[in-house]
């Protein structure tokens, strides 16, 4: 199996170590839906809609004898 790992050129010579790559690049869309799949945990957990409560009492009208 060949080799996959790429040679650096440093002043001494050739260093066998793997070249740095920017990982956070990667990680930015992994934190970004996390957050976006929490929050919409959350506005379903938390955002239904409340059953409504009929308004039931009586009302004195002008002109009723009580």
């Amino acid at each position: 199996m060949a080799n996959l790992r790429r040679s650096r050129l440093v002043q001494s010579g050739l260093l066998d170590a793997p070249v740095p790559t920017r990982s956070g690049g990667r990680r930015w869309p992994l934190v970004l839906g996390v957050v976006v799949a929490a929050l919409l945990a959350l506005a379903w957990f938390d955002g239904g809609e409340e059953p409504l409560h009929p308004i039931a009492q009586d009302i004195a009208l002008p002109g009723q004898a009580q």
